[in-house]
């Protein structure tokens, strides 16, 4: 994909909506009434004047589940003619859809997969298919405790011999992870992380009082157009995305949290 020339990246919380009811998550319960009911232009036409102001960015697109939104195919379509677009999804949708038509360099396809709510063959098949269209691909698997941690091992051996890394997102809730020393370990054994990234998710290092970048050159879009710093925000502090005038910060600040389960990266290492 072509990120030599992307500076700015952007996660954004396209809807609460989805298709899946997993243990771990509870976004979709949130309310979908209360969520913008934006066309695909109308998204194009704002996310243009972020073009015009910061050039082509990296969009991370999730949701929910953002294959559910009515105009996904047209939206993703749209975007990719000035910006690179990941999509954060489940796989539930017709990804032919998209591939060939998008450029590999404008598209990336990042599937998580869901044990309670999918079959492992039919998500497997699909990223297999996946992988020959776009290369540098890479499947996510919540290490929910029992069961579905155990058969992590195995999935990402099967994964590894296509090529495709399987990313463990430890299991967390109210700031803290809730996976057992032994889960840690499967964690730890399975992930393609080394060095800081996995102290930070599985809050052995933390953040406070480091400067970051998240805010200045990334940020988190949410469903009602309000911007965090990152996803352990929730102030919207950066702004409002539907504001004309929205600026990113215009430097980094130090961070307030004690834990970094996903954007560590955007840490000033000093």
């Amino acid at each position: 994909m072509e990120q030599g020339a992307v500076r700015y990246t952007f996660g954004w919380d396209l809807c609460h909506s989805c298709n899946y009811r997993c243990p771990y998550c509870g976004v979709w319960k949130d309310n979908p009434d209360k969520e913008p009911r934006l066309t695909a232009a109308e998204w194009d036409a704002i996310w243009t004047r972020i073009y015009d102001s910061y050039g082509s960015c990296h969009i991370y697109m999730s949701g929910g589940e953002p294959s559910v939104y009515p105009y996904f195919y047209e939206l993703v379509e749209r975007l990719c003619a000035k910006h690179t677009v990941e999509i954060c999804t489940n796989l539930s949708w017709k990804v032919e859809r998209l591939i060939p038509a998008i450029p590999p360099t404008r598209l990336r396809v990042a599937p998580t997969f869901h044990p309670s709510q999918a079959s492992f063959e039919e998500f497997f098949g699909k990223a297999i298919k996946i992988k020959e269209y776009l290369p540098n691909s890479q499947v996510y698997y919540v290490a929910y405790s029992g069961q579905q941690t155990q058969e992590m091992p195995q999935r990402s051996a099967m994964f590894k011999e296509y090529g495709i890394n399987l990313i463990p997102y430890p299991l967390r809730g109210d700031q803290v992870v809730l996976n057992t020393e032994e889960e840690e370990r499967i964690i730890r054994e399975v992930s393609p992380y080394t060095g800081d990234k996995i102290e930070y998710q599985l809050k052995k290092f933390s953040p406070k009082g480091k400067r970051c970048r998240a805010g200045q050159y990334y940020a988190v879009i949410r469903t009602d157009g309000s911007v965090d710093r990152c996803s352990q925000y929730h102030t919207g502090e950066v702004g409002n995305f539907f504001d004309k005038d929205f600026t990113l910060f215009p430097q980094a600040r130090p961070c307030e949290k004690e834990y970094c389960p996903i954007e560590s990266q955007w840490i000033i290492d000093e």
